[in-house]
C-alpha cells in the first residue's frame, strides 16, 4: 500500500501520457504546474512518436490475438487487458459429487440389466429401486475392520468404530450393481491349466508377497533382441561392426536373466559365459511356475497412487498429488480384508491356552508387513500405508537409526530418497522367520526404489556401458544409468526368492510382481506349484486385488467362513480376475482402461481391452488430445494430435478409418465421466 501510494503520480503522469497520445486528447487536470507552450510544444513532439508506437502495438497484440490458435497459446496474452475481460466470463462449474450421467446411456437401458444371483450382486445402473445393493452381507460382524465402512454404513447414520470412535458413513461409496463400465468374468472357469493344476495337486498359498517394481517397463522384464529399445542401443554406435554388436548383446544377455525366469520369456540373447553366477535360479519343475500377463497398463504414473490401485482395487483420484491420504479409501484393500478373515475366526485359544488348529495354515491369523530401503515420508507414504492396513512398515528412518537391529557403519544412500534395496536384506530375513516362528500368515509388500532417478547404484556394483560413448554420450548417459539400475534390481529379486527358498516357503507363497511409472507393464504371479503360462489380457493393475482373492479362495487356502466372504468380496471390485478368460466387452460394452498420469490432474490415459487404440485426455488446459493405435504403431512413435476432440477426431477418422474416429468420440466422454465419477466415490471435495 505504501508503495502503490508513493508510484501513484509517476503512474498517472506515464498512463496520461499513452491515453493522450492514442486518442488525441489531454487530461486538464494539472499537478504542480501549468505546461509552458515549449513544454507543450515539446510534448506533442513526445506524443507523436509514442503514439506511433502505441498504436503499433496495440495492432500487433490485435493481429495475433485474431490469427493465433486459442489453444494452446492463450496464455501467450496473459499480461494484457484481454485476461481481464476473460476473467468476467463465467467459468465452468467444477465437478459436483451426485450422481453423473453415463454418457453411453443405450448401453445401460433396462433390457440390459441382470438380476443377482449367488454372490453375484447384479447389475442395473440407476435401478436400485428394483435391485438391493446395499444389504449387509452375513460375514459382517456388528465391528468391522477398518476399509468396511459401507457395511457399517447400514446400521447406523452414525456409527461406532471397534477403538470406540463415532463415525459418520461415507456419503458415496461403491455399488457394483450401479457401475455401467462394470463387466465381470466371475461366471467364467479358471484357465484350464490353472484349473488342472489346482485339482492334480496341492497348491497352497499360506503367504503373499506383492513387490511394486519402481519404473519397471514392460520392455524392460526382461529386455529382447529387436525391440525398440535394443535397436535404439546398437544405434548410438552409428553403424556397428558385429564384434562391436556381440559385445554389446553379451552385456544385455546379463541385463534381466532373474525377469526372464520368472517371466518365462527368452531375451534372445546369447550370453557368453555364465549368467546365473550368484544369482537366483528358479528351482520349479519344468513347465511350473506361475502366471506371466501381457498387457498390462498401470493405473498411475504416480507411484503412490499406483499403491493405492495395487493394494486396494481402486481407481486413484485424478488430481495432483496424493489427496488420497486425506479421503476414504472406497475398497476395502487387500490387508483389511485379510483382517476380516482373523476376525472371522473369532477366538482360536481354548480354555487352557493351547492353539486349536495351529498346524492348519487355514486357522491361522495374517499379519502385514511393508518393507523399503527409502524414506517412508515423502507424499505421506507413511499415512497412507496405514491407511491401507498395514500392520507394520520399516522406512529408512528405521533402519538409519544407530539403534536399529542392523544399522552398519558406513551405509551409503545412493540418491535423495535413501538406500539401495539390499540394506532391507535381513529385515526381510527376519520378517520371513518371525512369520513362521509365529505360526502366522504373511502378506508382505515392498516397494524397489534404485530405478528411479537419479539411477544411481552402490559403489561396489559394477556398472557397465550399454550405449555408445563418444560425444554424444550426454545423450544416452541417463538411459544407461537406468539399465544399470535395472540390472541390480533384477539381481534384488533374486535376492527376496532366494529367502523363500531358504527359509522354505517358496511352495506356499504367492509372489506379485508390478511394475509402476509407465504405461505398459509387467505383472507375474508366481508360484512354484501353478503352470508357467503366458496370459494376455488388456487390463490394468486394478485385477491384482480380485486375482489374489480368487487364487486364495480356488487353491482351498482359506476355511470356509473365510471363503464365503472372498467370493462376496470379489463381487465388489471393478478389476476382473486374471485366472479367468479375460471380458473385453459384454453386450455391446467395452471393458475401459484409465490411467492418471504424473502428478494426477492434467491428463488421462483412456484405452479399451477391445480395442487396440489409447487416447491421451486432457484433463486441464494447454495440453493436447493424443491418439495412437498399439496395432499399427506398437511402440506409439507416430501418434496423431490435437488441440480438441473436434480436431483430432477428422485425423483419426483420415488415417485409421470411422470406427476409430467413432472410439475417440466415446472415450473422450467415458473419460470425463470416469473422472468425475471418481471424485465422487472418494468423496472429493
Amino acid at each position: 500500500m505504501v508503495l502503490s501510494w508513493a508510484c501513484t503520480t509517476a503512474i498517472w503522469v506515464m498512463a496520461n501520457s499513452l491515453f493522450s497520445s492514442v486518442f488525441s486528447t489531454k487530461f486538464t487536470e494539472k499537478i504542480d504546474e501549468e505546461l509552458t507552450l515549449d513544454r507543450l510544444q515539446q510534448n506533442t513532439r513526445r506524443q507523436r512518436v509514442v503514439r506511433i508506437w502505441a498504436l503499433c502495438a496495440v495492432a500487433l497484440t490485435v493481429g495475433l490475438r485474431l490469427v493465433r490458435p486459442q489453444v494452446p497459446y492463450n496464455h501467450m496474452s496473459g499480461a494484457l487487458p484481454f485476461t481481464f475481460f476473460e476473467a468476467l466470463r463465467s467459468k465452468s462449474k467444477p465437478d459436483q459429487l451426485g450422481d453423473q450421467d453415463f454418457p453411453l446411456s443405450e448401453l445401460i437401458g433396462e433390457e440390459y440389466w441382470e438380476a443377482p444371483h449367488g454372490h453375484f450382486k447384479g447389475w442395473a445402473p440407476g435401478g436400485d429401486d428394483k435391485i438391493d445393493t446395499i444389504g449387509r452381507p452375513e460375514w459382517a460382524s456388528e465391528f468391522l475392520p477398518h476399509g468396511f465402512q459401507r457395511w457399517e454404513s447400514t446400521l447406523e447414520s452414525v456409527y461406532e468404530t471397534e477403538e470406540g470412535h463415532e463415525q459418520k458413513p461415507p456419503k458415496n461409496y461403491y455399488k457394483p450393481a450401479n457401475d455401467p463400465l462394470r463387466i465381470t468374468n466371475l461366471n467364467q472357469n479358471v484357465v484350464e491349466p490353472i484349473a488342472r493344476a489346482i485339482k492334480n495337486h496341492n497348491v497352497p498359498i499360506n503367504h503373499v508377497f506383492l513387490v511394486m517394481m519402481e519404473s519397471a517397463r514392460k520392455d524392460i522384464f526382461p529386455i529382447k533382441a529387436d525391440s525398440h529399445l535394443h535397436h535404439e542401443i546398437l544405434s548410438s554406435y552409428h553403424n556397428p561392426d558385429p564384434a562391436i554388436i556381440q559385445l554389446v548383446n553379451s552385456k544385455l544377455s546379463h541385463l534381466t536373466p532373474i525377469a526372464e525366469q520368472l517371466t518365462g520369456e527368452s531375451s534372445g540373447f546369447r550370453s557368453s559365459g555364465n549368467r546365473s553366477e550368484g544369482l537366483w535360479k528358479d528351482t520349479a519343475e519344468s513347465g511350473m511356475g506361475g502366471i506371466n500377463v501381457n498387457g498390462i497398463l498401470t493405473g498411475s504414473s504416480l507411484s503412490f497412487k499406483s499403491a493405492v490401485m495395487n493394494h486396494c482395487g481402486v481407481g486413484p483420484i485424478p488430481v495432483d498429488f496424493m489427496d488420497e491420504v486425506k479421503a476414504e479409501i472406497y475398497q476395502p484393500c487387500i490387508m483389511q480384508v485379510l483382517d476380516l478373515f482373523n476376525q472371522l475366526k473369532g477366538d482360536s485359544t481354548s480354555s487352557t491356552g493351547s492353539r486349536i488348529g495351529i498346524n492348519d495354515a487355514q486357522h491361522r491369523n495374517w499379519t502385514s508387513v511393508f518393507l523399503q530401503s527409502i524414506t517412508g515420508l515423502y507424499d505421506d507414504q507413511d499415512v497412507l500405508n496405514n491407511q491401507m492396513g498395514f500392520k507394520k512398515a520399516i522406512y529408512s528412518e528405521e533402519i538409519s537409526r544407530s539403534s536399529a537391529k542392523h544399522y552398519h557403519p558406513g551405509m551409503e544412500e545412493i540418491n535423495y530418497f535413501g538406500y539401495a534395496e539390499r540394506e532391507v536384506y535381513p529385515y526381510l530375513k527376519d520378517i520371513v522367520n518371525e512369520a513362521i516362528e509365529n505360526k502366522e500368515r504373511l502378506f508382505f509388500s515392498h516397494f524397489t526404489s534404485t530405478t528411479h532417478h537419479p539411477w544411481s547404484t552402490p559403489a561396489d556394483f559394477h556398472d557397465e556401458q550399454y550405449f555408445a560413448v563418444d560425444g554424444l554420450m550426454s545423450n544416452h548417459e541417463d538411459m544407461n544409468n537406468y539399465l544399470n539400475t535395472v540390472r541390480y534390481v533384477d539381481g534384488w529379486l533374486g535376492d527376496i526368492l532366494k529367502v523363500l527358498d531358504d527359509t522354505g516357503i517358496a511352495n506356499e507363497t504367492l509372489v506379485v510382481l508390478v511394475g509402476d511409472h509407465n504405461f505398459r507393464i509387467p505383472l507375474v504371479f508366481r508360484h512354484p506349484l501353478l503352470p508357467k503360462i503366458q496370459i494376455t489380457a488388456n487390463a490394468t493393475s486394478m485385477s491384482i486385488v480380485p486375482t489374489i482373492l480368487d487364487l486364495l479362495v480356488q487353491t482351498g487356502s482359506l476355511d470356509d467362513k473365510d471363503s464365503t466372504a472372498a467370493l462376496d468380496l470379489l463381487n465388489e471390485y471393478e478389476g476382473q480376475s486374471l485366472i479367468r478368460p479375460y471380458q473385453a466387452t459384454h453386450n455391446g460394452r467395452q471393458a475401459w482402461n484409465f490411467g492418471i498420469i504424473n502428478a494426477g490432474g492434467t491428463m488421462l490415459s483412456v484405452g479399451s481391452a477391445a480395442v487396440p487404440y489409447r487416447l491421451i485426455l486432457p484433463l486441464a488446459e494447454d495440453f493436447e488430445f493424443v491418439f495412437s493405435n498399439l496395432d499399427s504403431d506398437p511402440d506409439e512413435l507416430y501418434p496423431i494430435r490435437g488441440w480438441s476432440a473436434e480436431e483430432l477426431i477428422p485425423r483419426v477418422r483420415s488415417r485409421h478409418g470411422e470406427q476409430a474416429a467413432q472410439w475417440v468420440n466415446e472415450a473422450e466422454k467415458v473419460g470425463r465421466w470416469w473422472v468425475a465419477e471418481r471424485k465422487r466415490l472418494w468423496n472429493f471435495e
